[in-house]
C-alpha cells in the first residue's frame, strides 16, 4: 500500500519518504513567480517576501507529480488537504482516471491541514505497515477526521483584510484596540470564519480552549500549536493548553509557506485531533523548517 499526501503535513519530499509516505509539494506564488514549498523556497525566505508587502497565493501540487505517485499497481491512499482551503482534493480526484490502476486509488478529503493532516498521514503509514487493507485504513481515517478542530490567531490584520478574511472595518478596529481575532475552521473544512474577538492574547487562547472542551477534546488527543515566525507566543499558547489539557500530547511546529498564504506572517494555528489507537504515534516534533 502506498500512502500519498501533500506538503500541508509540513514534511518535505525527502522527510516524507523517510517516514513511508510520498509527499506532493504544494505550490506558492508571489507576483507571478512560483515555488514548490519546502523544495524551492523556505518558510523564512517566503515570510520575508510577504512581510515586504506581497500578497501570496497557494495552489495544489503539480498534476505531473500526482500522476507519478499514481503510477503503481499498489493500492494508493491519497490524503489531500482540506477541500475549500485548497484545490488539492478536487485536482487529485480529476486525475484518478489517468492512474495506472484507477480502481486502486482512494482520494481522501481530510477536511484539515497541518498538524491533524500530519497525524492522519502518520496513522495511515502505521496501519499500512501493520498490514491493514484499504477499507480498514479508510474507516480509521474518516473516524479520525471527524475529531479534528482548527483555529487561527492572526497577527497581521491588514493581511487578512487584503485576503478577504476580515472586513476593512473589522481589521481597523482590531488594530486600534489591539484585539486578537480568533478564526475557526468550519466543520466541513472549507473555510475559516470569525469565532471571537478577544482583548488579549491569553483570552484568545482561553476562548479556543473553552471551545475545544465543549467539543469533547481531552485525554488521547494531540494539541499542536504552529506558527509563522512567532515562536514566543506559540510556546506561551502551548504552555497554557498543556495546563488546561494535561491528558493530551502537545507540540509546537513551524508553518510552511502554503499555510502562511492563509494566515499571514506571525499567525498561530491551534489544532486538535484524536490520536485514536496510536497515542505513541511518532510525529517528529523536532523538525524545524525556518
Amino acid at each position: 500500500m502506498k500512502i500519498v499526501t501533500d506538503s500541508s503535513v509540513m514534511f518535505s519530499v525527502e522527510e516524507g519518504a523517510r517516514r513511508g509516505m510520498a509527499v506532493l509539494p504544494l505550490v506558492v506564488t508571489i507576483d507571478g513567480q512560483s515555488w514548490l514549498e519546502y523544495e524551492d523556497v523556505s518558510a523564512e525566505e517566503f515570510l520575508a517576501k510577504v512581510r515586504a508587502g506581497a500578497l501570496p497565493q497557494s495552489a495544489s501540487p503539480p498534476p505531473a507529480l500526482t500522476l507519478k505517485a499514481y503510477d503503481t499497481d499498489e493500492e494508493v491512499i491519497h490524503l489531500a488537504m482540506a477541500d475549500g482551503l485548497s484545490g488539492a482534493y478536487e485536482v487529485a480526484c480529476g486525475l484518478v482516471k489517468q492512474a495506472r490502476r484507477p480502481d486502486r486509488v482512494h482520494v481522501v478529503n481530510t477536511r484539515t491541514l497541518c498538524v491533524p493532516h500530519r497525524v492522519l498521514a502518520c496513522t495511515a503509514v502505521r496501519l499500512a505497515e501493520q498490514g491493514a487493507d484499504a477499507r480498514a485504513v479508510l474507516e480509521t481515517l474518516h473516524a479520525q477526521i471527524a475529531t479534528a478542530h482548527s483555529y487561527l490567531i492572526p497577527e497581521d490584520f491588514d493581511y487578512l483584510r487584503r485576503g478577504g478574511r476580515l472586513t476593512p472595518l473589522a481589521a481597523t478596529f482590531a488594530h486600534l484596540v489591539k484585539a486578537f481575532p480568533v478564526m475557526k475552521q468550519t466543520d466541513d473544512g472549507t473555510r475559516l470564519e470569525k469565532m471571537k474577538v478577544a482583548r488579549s492574547f491569553a483570552k484568545a487562547v482561553n476562548a479556543i480552549a473553552d471551545d475545544l472542551e465543549a467539543r469533547g477534546v481531552g485525554d488521547g488527543f494531540f494539541l499542536g500549536v504552529s506558527h509563522a515566525d512567532n515562536r514566543v507566543q506559540a510556546d506561551e499558547a502551548s504552555g497554557m493548553l498543556s495546563e488546561r489539557f494535561p491528558g493530551c500530547r502537545h507540540g509546537v511546529f513551524d508553518l510552511g509557506p502554503a499555510f502562511i498564504t492563509q494566515g499571514g506572517p506571525g499567525c498561530l494555528a491551534i489544532q486538535a485531533v484524536d490520536l485514536g489507537a496510536y497515542p505513541d504515534l511518532d510525529l517528529d516534533l523536532s523538525l524545524i523548517h525556518i
